[in-house]
């Protein structure tokens, strides 16, 4: 089940993010404790802001060589996502 020592901890949550917890629960098959360990992870476990603002700032100026615009380039990404989700039965 785990592949590390593990703690147990308690917490209180909302109706709101407990539903959403359950929701993707059963959409995703991951359980409540992994969702929880995963957005943690996210939150606190990535770059400092600093390294993030760095990154934002290393990449403007990406698109100046591209003849669309980006929300012509996220259309193209989207073509056959249905049919994409309908295989795994998310849609």
């Amino acid at each position: 089940m785990y592949s590390d020592v593990v703690q147990r901890t308690q917490i209180y949550l909302d109706d709101e993010v407990s539903d959403l917890l359950a929701e993707m629960s059963a959409r995703t098959g991951a359980s409540r404790s992994e969702l929880i360990r995963r957005a943690v992870r996210a939150q606190y476990h990535g770059e400092s802001p600093e390294g993030r603002l760095g990154a934002l700032r290393a990449s403007a100026g990406m698109w100046r060589d591209r003849s669309g615009t980006g929300a012509e380039y996220v259309e193209e990404l989207r073509t056959g996502l249905d049919d994409r989700l309908a295989q795994v039965r998310l849609k």
